[in-house]
């Protein structure tokens, strides 16, 4: 209960600073934001310029959300699906209620602010196991399919949206545009560590326990090798693993708590071949 009320707090304030960043940065400065939200934009623009048709990007941004859930049902648990949907809904919400605030003249400010703001609402609905929907949960599927993270992909159907933007509307806004969506792809890439793969190398003098806990942990494989210590002419066993970043700290953390002297190295991978099971999002 006490995880439930924290995810639905980070999904609340995610929400508030996702609107935000569009009331105080994206509309003051006519950007196009990340995302479906950017799409709608895009196409709200487009109908109003070309067909003389008024639409409300609002709605039509829950469009294109609710379509885009049904992609990633066979990868994702029920609560990231229901914890996705309540914080797209929030930001449809706030996004009705709050008025439009210049904080700066200053467009390139704007954009690169703007898209910090719009990273960290983006990284706490993913911490909170949560997405902002549209084009996270396509992010979310081709990263659970590829294992490795496809952040930079999304990015780049972002900027496909926005030269076409430019080529209908001109290109300055556009560009801005893609300033701020490379600071959004660039705070996610940075903080959001479940795609980040890492070899660990434990040693240990324990390794019933150690193993006992990796496999409560994780649902990864481990590899058991005898080792001798060179030194100390000791008998060691020797884990080697492959799981992401995240688990890898509370993978150290908890072992550190049953063997103190234990010694473990963490070295980035950038892919894997053969069978790496990544749990499914809950």
């Amino acid at each position: 209960m006490k995880n439930e009320i924290k995810n639905l707090l980070l999904i609340f304030i995610s929400a508030f600073l996702s609107a935000a960043a569009v009331k105080g940065f994206v509309e003051p400065a006519n950007l196009y934001p990340a995302g479906f939200l950017g799409v709608a934009v895009f196409i709200t623009n487009a109908a109003e310029e070309y067909l003389s048709v008024q639409l409300s990007y609002n709605a039509l941004y829950l469009l294109l959300n609710v379509l885009s859930t049904f992609l990633v049902l066979k990868v994702a648990g029920k609560k990231l699906i229901c914890y996705s949907i309540l914080q797209y809904l929030f930001v449809s919400f706030f996004i009705s209620i709050l008025p439009s605030f210049l904080l700066i003249e200053d467009v390139m400010l704007l954009s690169i602010f703007g898209g910090a703001v719009a990273g960290i609402s983006c990284w706490l609905a993913l911490h909170a196991n949560a997405s902002s929907g549209g084009t996270d949960f396509i992010a979310i599927y081709f990263s659970t399919k590829f294992k490795k993270s496809c952040w930079s992909e999304v990015m780049i159907f972002n900027i496909i949206i926005l030269l076409l933007a430019g080529v209908c509307f001109g290109f300055a806004d556009s560009l801005y545009s893609i300033i701020y969506q490379f600071v959004v792809t660039a705070i996610i890439n940075k903080l959001h560590t479940r795609y980040q793969l890492v070899a660990l190398h434990i040693i240990t003098d324990c390794p019933n326990e150690i193993q006992k806990l990796i496999f409560s942990m994780t649902e990864h494989g481990l590899t058991k090798i005898d080792a001798t210590g060179a030194y100390s002419g000791t008998d060691k066993t020797l884990f080697y693993l492959i799981c992401n970043q995240f688990e890898a700290a509370q993978i150290a953390r908890e072992i550190m708590k049953i063997d103190p002297s234990a010694f473990i190295s963490e070295t980035k991978t950038n892919h894997v071949t053969g069978y790496y099971l990544q749990q499914r999002l809950s």
